[in-house]
C-alpha cells in the first residue's frame, strides 16, 4: 500500500514535457507576433516596459480562456497549451488601453502533434519495456531525451514516471 502511495505522488509530479517558446512585450509589440507551438508546450510571454496584459480572444474581445497581466510586479506570464486547442490558431491581445487598437496582437498556431506521454522514450505512442531499457541504458547521466522528472539527470525519479505512464498515450 505505502507503495501504491508513492507511485501515486509520483504520477502527479511528473511534468508535461513540452517545449518553453518566449513572446517579448516590445512597446505595443508582441515579438514575434505569430508562434507555433504543440499541446503541452508552454507560452511564456516577458515584459520589457509599461503596463500591458495578454488575454486571449479575437478581434480585441476577451473569450476568457488565458488572461495573464504583464507589468514590472508580473514581469513574466506563462500558459500551458492544452489539448482542446490543438490544430487551431488562437489570437490574443492586450486589453490595456486602446493597445490592441494599435495592433498589440498575437496568435498562437497550435499544431495538432500527439499530446505528451511521459516515459514515451521511443516515441512510440506506449510506455513499454523498450522505454526502460532505454531510461536504462542512460542511468546516471544527463540526457534530456530520457529525463521523464526533469530532474537533469537519468535516476530513479524517471524509472517511477515512466512506469507510472504504463501502456498506451
Amino acid at each position: 500500500m505505502k507503495i501504491c502511495s508513492l507511485l501515486s505522488a509520483v504520477c502527479l509530479s511528473v511534468p508535461a514535457l513540452g517545449e518553453t517558446v518566449v513572446v517579448t512585450q516590445n512597446g505595443l509589440d508582441y515579438l514575434p507576433p505569430e508562434i507555433r507551438v504543440e499541446v503541452g508546450d508552454t507560452v511564456r510571454w516577458e515584459w520589457t516596459n509599461g503596463n500591458h496584459d495578454v488575454a486571449s480572444g479575437a478581434n480585441c474581445v476577451e473569450d476568457g480562456f488565458f488572461y495573464g497581466l504583464l507589468g514590472q510586479s508580473n514581469p513574466v506570464f506563462e500558459y500551458v497549451v492544452e489539448e482542446s486547442l490543438a490544430g487551431q490558431t488562437v489570437e490574443y491581445h492586450c486589453t490595456v488601453g486602446n493597445h490592441c487598437g494599435f495592433g498589440m496582437v498575437g496568435f498562437l498556431i497550435v499544431g495538432a502533434g500527439a499530446t505528451p506521454c511521459p516515459g514515451d522514450i521511443n516515441g512510440d505512442q506506449a510506455v513499454t519495456f523498450d522505454d526502460v531499457l532505454l531510461l536504462l541504458s542512460s542511468w546516471g547521466n544527463i540526457d534530456p531525451d530520457k529525463d521523464v522528472d526533469g530532474s537533469g539527470v537519468v535516476d530513479f525519479g524517471d524509472v517511477l514516471g515512466t512506469l507510472a505512464n504504463w501502456g498506451p498515450c
